[in-house]
Order: structure tokens, then sequence, then C-alpha cells
């Protein structure tokens, strides 16, 4: 796929999963509003990695693969396996290190922790490296004759399509704690139509 492509799909994303959400309903309980407010942040730093590529601004958009990360796997601790005390500390802006909430979450393919766990272990030092730029950026903007963006059109569409997967995966949980079971049969749906975008 071209980038051209997977941009085209993560805006057809972006639309189709606000549409569905958007004035959706939800408990009103301490756990699930503040989780409901992570995963939202969650769609507006994916929204943002689309937003930047499609204004050729690549290197921006790598920086928030790892808050893109890092919020996704609160959220999910947040309304999965948080307790009441981490909750109240979380509400304090005291969250736990992200190895803590991966071992907490688990691996269980069921909850989503496979993902992940494996995204943690694959990525995690990548992440951290292109969010505090240095030789990630540096190697991506020195080429023999100057020195100016020169980001591979192979990561930029990783970085897309690891968006879209981050999408589709807060799209879930968002349609099931609002109860709308027709939207969720119809992300399965979607998931087989943006397959090669994810």
């Amino acid at each position: 796929m071209e980038i051209a492509e997977v941009l085209n799909s993560a805006n057809e994303i972006s639309y189709w999963v606000h549409t569905e959400t958007n004035n959706g309903k939800v408990k009103n309980d301490r756990r699930t509003l503040m989780s409901v407010s992570v995963f939202q942040h969650v769609l507006d730093i994916a929204d943002g990695i689309a937003l930047l590529i499609e204004r050729n601004l690549p290197s921006v958009a790598f920086t928030l693969a790892r808050p893109l990360h890092e919020g996704y796997t609160q959220a999910v601790w947040l309304l999965t396996r948080a307790n009441d005390e981490q909750i109240n500390r979380y509400e304090q802006g005291i969250c736990p290190k992200l190895q803590t909430l991966v071992n907490e979450i688990g691996d269980e393919p069921e909850t989503g922790g496979a993902f992940i766990k494996g995204m943690t272990e694959l990525n995690i030092s990548d992440f951290h490296n292109l969010t505090h730029g240095g030789m990630e950026h540096i190697s991506r903007r020195q080429t023999e004759t100057a020195i100016e963006p020169n980001y591979d059109q192979k990561e930029i569409i990783q970085v897309l399509k690891m968006r879209n997967q981050y999408y589709l995966l807060t799209a879930f949980f968002l349609l099931t704690l609002m109860e709308k079971e027709e939207s969720l049969l119809q992300l399965n749906g979607k998931r087989r139509i943006w397959s090669d975008a994810l």
C-alpha cells in the first residue's frame, strides 16, 4: 500500500468510530468515566498522527507512538485492573510505571493484554527513542547531500497501520462500554474491509 491509501483508510476509520461513539452513553461511575476519558485522548493522539503525516511532518507523528501506546495501556488498566486505591492515586496524578501496568493487565488474548505486552516488548525502546529525538531522528534526516527529513515510506506506513490498530481496539472498548452491540458487529466487518491498513 501507499501512504495515501493508508491515510485514506485512517480517515475512514476515524470518521466511522467518531460517528458510532459520539454522544454515546456510558455508566456514570468513576472507573468508567476515567477510562473513557483516557480512551478519547488515545483517539486524539491517533488523529494527530494521521494529521501530521498528512501534513508531511512524520518526525512529529513518530514522537506520538509512545503516548499512543502508554495512553491505551493506561485506559485498559483503569477499566479492567485498577483497584479503588489505585484509581484514587491515578486521580491524584500518580500512575504506576508502564511495565507494572503491563504486568497487571497480563497477556491473555481475550483481554487485549497479549497485544499490549507484545507491543511493549517489541517496540518500547524505539518508542522512547523516537519520543526523545536523538539518533532516531538524526539518522532519518541525514543523506549524503543534505540534512532534511528523509523518513522511509515503509516506516511511515507502519506507524499509520499501528495507529489504525489502536484506533479499532479503542473503538471496541468504547462501543462495549456504550453497549452498542450492532456497532460492535459492524466493527468486526470493518476490520476485514480495512485489513490492508492494519
